[in-house]
C-alpha cells in the first residue's frame, strides 16, 4: 500500500514512470546525444525536409518534448549536467568547454554499473575525452578520435559512421542476459558542415533571413560573417550553409536509426529504454551570429530536441518544459532503478496533460559569461562579459 500511495504521488507532481513487478528484467539503455543540433532542423519539431527519418520515427512511438532546454550551449558542461542532473552552476565542469574536471558528484553511468549494467560511452568531440571525468561508470569509454576537423588542426573529431560502428561491434560482444547502458555521442552537425558524398547535395537550400553573402571572419568566432573556421572554399552564400548543416543532420540521423534498431533487436523481451537529445543549437543568422554556437544563452541555441522512447510509454507531444538535468532522472526511472541523490531534475515519462508540469518552472542555461533563465513563454538572460571577451572557438 505505501509503495502505490508513493506512486501516486509521483504522478501528481511530476509524470514519473512507476515501476512494475520487481521480477521484470531490467531495460537495455540507450542514450544519443547529437552534437550542434537545434531543434527546429529536425522534422519531428516542424523543419520542411524530412532529413531526419530516424528521430521522427523514434517521436512517433515514444514521446517529443517540444520545449527542451540546454543546460549550456558549450558541449562539454551541457553534458556533464546531462550525466549529473546538476545545472552548470552545480557540477565542477561550470561553463568551461574541457579545460576543468567532473568531480564529487555521482554520475548516470555509475549508478547503471552499479545496478549490474554494462556500460559503454563512444565520443566523436576532443572536448569529451576521459580527461574531464565523463567517463566514471563506463566500463568501455572510446574516445578514440582519428582526424582534425577541417580548418583546425589541433580540434580532433570523428565522424558519426566511425563512432556508431565501434558502438555497434562493442554490442555484438555484450552478453544478450546483460542489459547494457549505452552512450552514443555523434559529432555531426558540428561545423564545419561537410557531410559525406552520399548525403552532400541532397538538400540544395535552405533560406535563411539574410540573402545577400557573406565575408569570412578573421576569426573563429563573431558577427555579420562566417567564422574563419567554417569556411568552405569560395562558397558565401549563408542558404549553402544552412543546407550542408541539414544534410549532415541527415547523416547522423542514419547512424542513429542503426545504433537504435541494433539496440532494439538485441533487447527482446527486456525492451529498450531510448532517449535522444542534443548538448545545443547552432545560430544561423540570429542576432547576426552564423553559424556558431556557445557566444549566448539565446533560443536558437538553448532548445534541443528530447524525445523518449521506453516499454509501455504512450506515444505524445509534451509542451511542459523540460532540461537536460531531466535527462538522467528520466532514465533511470524508466529503468526502475534508484536517483541520482540531490538531483535538479525530474523524472519524465510523458504520461499525463500537460497542466501537471508546475507552471512557475525556471529552467536554467549557461555559457561562458551569461547566465539565462526560462520560464513558460518567456526566458531573461543575464550578461557578465562581451562575447569579445570570452575564449575564441567552440566546440
Amino acid at each position: 500500500m505505501k509503495a502505490i500511495q508513493a506512486c501516486l504521488l509521483a504522478v501528481i507532481s511530476w509524470p514519473i514512470a512507476c515501476a512494475p513487478a520487481p521480477e521484470a528484467a531490467l531495460p537495455d539503455v540507450l542514450l544519443i546525444t547529437v552534437d550542434t543540433l537545434r531543434a527546429d532542423y529536425v522534422h519531428a519539431y516542424g523543419f520542411a525536409e524530412e532529413n531526419t527519418p530516424a528521430m521522427d520515427a523514434l517521436a512517433a512511438r515514444g514521446v517529443l518534448f517540444e520545449n527542451a532546454i540546454a543546460a549550456a550551449t558549450l558541449t562539454a558542461p551541457a553534458h556533464a549536467s546531462i550525466m549529473t542532473s546538476r545545472y552548470v552552476r552545480e557540477h565542477s565542469i561550470g561553463s568551461r568547454n574541457g579545460d576543468t574536471r567532473l568531480e564529487g558528484l555521482p554520475t548516470l553511468a555509475e549508478r547503471f554499473a552499479e545496478a549490474g549494467y554494462a556500460t559503454g560511452a563512444f565520443v566523436s568531440n576532443v572536448v569529451l575525452r576521459r580527461r574531464i571525468g565523463l567517463d566514471r561508470g563506463f566500463h568501455v569509454y572510446d574516445d578514440e578520435l582519428p582526424s582534425s576537423e577541417r580548418n583546425r588542426d589541433l580540434y580532433f573529431e570523428r565522424p558519426a559512421g566511425a563512432t556508431a560502428g565501434r558502438a555497434l561491434e562493442w554490442l555484438m560482444t555484450r552478453s544478450g542476459s546483460q542489459p547494457v547502458f549505452l552512450w552514443l555521442h555523434l559529432q555531426d552537425p558540428h561545423g564545419p558542415y561537410t557531410p559525406p558524398a552520399e548525403w552532400s547535395g541532397t538538400i540544395p537550400r535552405v533560406e535563411l533571413a539574410m540573402k545577400a553573402e557573406l565575408g569570412v571572419l578573421s576569426g573563429n568566432s563573431g558577427r555579420a560573417g562566417i567564422p574563419a573556421y567554417q569556411a568552405l572554399g569560395e562558397m558565401r552564400d549563408p542558404a549553402l550553409y544552412a543546407a550542408r548543416y541539414a544534410e549532415e543532420i541527415r547523416y547522423a540521423d542514419h547512424w542513429a536509426g542503426r545504433v537504435i534498431e541494433a539496440v532494439e533487436a538485441r533487447s527482446g523481451k527486456r525492451g529498450a529504454v531510448i532517449l535522444l537529445t542534443a548538448d545545443h543549437g547552432e545560430s544561423l543568422g540570429e542576432g547576426g551570429w552564423f553559424f556558431q554556437h556557445g557566444q549566448s544563452t539565446a533560443p536558437e541555441l538553448a532548445r534541443v530536441p528530447f524525445i523518449v522512447a521506453a516499454p509501455g510509454l504512450a506515444p505524445g507531444r509534451i509542451r511542459g518544459l523540460v532540461s537536460h538535468v531531466d535527462v538522467a532522472p528520466t532514465l533511470l526511472a524508466l529503468a526502475r532503478l534508484p536517483e541520482l541523490p540531490g538531483a535538479s531534475g525530474h523524472a519524465l515519462s510523458g504520461q499525463g496533460a500537460d497542466e501537471i508540469f508546475p507552471s512557475d518552472r525556471l529552467i536554467f542555461c549557461d555559457t561562458d559569461g551569461e547566465s539565462a533563465a526560462y520560464g513558460a513563454g518567456s526566458w531573461t538572460r543575464v550578461a557578465g562579459a562581451a562575447a569579445s571577451d570570452r575564449p575564441e572557438g567552440s566546440a
